[in-house]
Order: C-alpha cells, then sequence, then structure tokens
C-alpha cells in the first residue's frame, strides 16, 4: 500500500481563516486509502493556529492521522516544509506540500500518485491549479512551472482559461512542479538533494520549488504536470 505525507504549512492566516479551513478540510476528506497530515505552524502570532487545531480536532475522520509541528520562528516556506519534511512518517513513499489557501480536489492525489508509480524516474508533479477571481471565473494559476537558460522563470499558463492551454489534458515535463500542491517520491529527495531534504532553508520563500525541480532534472529524474483533477 501507498503511504503519502501531506505537509500543509501555516503562517497568520487569520485574515483567510476560513479559506484556511476549507482547505484543511478538503485534506482531511480525500479519496486515498494511507496518508497522513503534517500541519506546521511557522511562529503565527495572530491566532490562526489555535483556530486551526481546535478545527482539525472536532473534524478530523477517525481514520486519517495528524501531526502539528510548532516552529519557534518563522522559516518561510523552505524551512517550515523542511520541519514537515522531517516530521514525516518514514514508510511514506510521497511527500505533498501544500499551501494554505489551497483547496485540493478530493480525487486529485490518488490521479497523481497513480501516474506517479507507472514512472519510474518521475520525482516530481502536479495537476491544474486554478485560482478564482473575484467574479467567481476559474483561471489556471499553473500546470508546473519553467525556467529558461536566462533565469526566468514563471508558472505554465497562467491566468488564463483553460480551453486557452493546449495540451493540457496530456503529460508534458516541466522545470519544476509548483509547490502550492506538489508530489513528490521521497527515496527521489533523499538521494540527490542536499542533506536528504527538499528545499534549501536559505531560499525561504525564493526559488524554492524552482531550485527542487533543477535538481532532481541534473540528477536524472523528471518533473511534469497534467490535467489528473478533473473540474
Amino acid at each position: 500500500m501507498v503511504k503519502a505525507s501531506l505537509i500543509w504549512l501555516n503562517y497568520n492566516s487569520i485574515s483567510f481563516i476560513d479559506i484556511a479551513l476549507k482547505s484543511i478540510d478538503s485534506l482531511l476528506n480525500l479519496d486515498f486509502d494511507e496518508y497522513e497530515v503534517i500541519i506546521v505552524d511557522n511562529a503565527s502570532n495572530d491566532g490562526s493556529f489555535e483556530r486551526i487545531k481546535n478545527y482539525v480536532e472536532e473534524h478530523r475522520p477517525s481514520d486519517v492521522r495528524v501531526k502539528f509541528v510548532i516552529s519557534n520562528v518563522n522559516r518561510g516556506y523552505a524551512g517550515g516544509n523542511n520541519l514537515g519534511w522531517e516530521a514525516r512518517d518514514p514508510e511514506s513513499k510521497y511527500a505533498v506540500f501544500l499551501n494554505n489557501d489551497l483547496i485540493v480536489e478530493l480525487e486529485s492525489l490518488k490521479k497523481i500518485i497513480d501516474y506517479m508509480e507507472g514512472e519510474e524516474n518521475l520525482a516530481a508533479a502536479n495537476g491544474i491549479l486554478y485560482s478564482l477571481k473575484g467574479s467567481g471565473s476559474r483561471r489556471i494559476y499553473a500546470v508546473g512551472g519553467f525556467v529558461t537558460d536566462l533565469w526566468i522563470s514563471g508558472d505554465i499558463c497562467y491566468g488564463i482559461p483553460e480551453h486557452e492551454c493546449p495540451g493540457i489534458d496530456k503529460p508534458h515535463y516541466v522545470t519544476y512542479a509548483d509547490g502550492a500542491y506538489m508530489v513528490v517520491k521521497v527515496d527521489a529527495i533523499r538521494s540527490v538533494c542536499p542533506d536528504g531534504k527538499p528545499f534549501i532553508d536559505e531560499t525561504f520563500i525564493y526559488l524554492d520549488d524552482d531550485l527542487l525541480g533543477l535538481i532532481l532534472w541534473n540528477r536524472g529524474y523528471l518533473c511534469a504536470g497534467k490535467s489528473w483533477s478533473s473540474p
């Protein structure tokens, strides 16, 4: 049975706590057989962690294991997620990094991991990430990211409707899987990344997922994106 550790990073989310709680709720109810949720708090001082912890204690299904990791300082995206990485179940084959404003479609994790299981050298992947504008219209946030040889980087198909992003329903290789919802193979990270950790702490909130993708590619692994999750 494939196991996964989901790492959800929080920092001062009280201003959008309703969305953060919806994000947590989507993680607690995934269509996936064996997973844990690791909630990392990056030294929040706005009361959001207490709200989140109370919500989890009241709504957590009995078959979903939840761990809380509290940092004494704000370590940014890279350092906070590395704390979650260190707290993962040692038997987990996959680690999943998620932003605290992202609502996960219930079957998306299963679809991504099912695909990755059939691709030996595929070390990191994500599906379509959408953003909702004020009007409620849904546009693409990213289907993975790119980095050019001039160090220009960006999100693939950012800000456009799905029908304007050709080939989105087919697997395509990307420079890096977007860190807002990124699935990685634990063994690949442990074997090629510095200190066996996915992120370089010093990057804080910049170039974290970019560098991870470049490290993986340079060590013989692949990163991919695709429309695995249904609208």
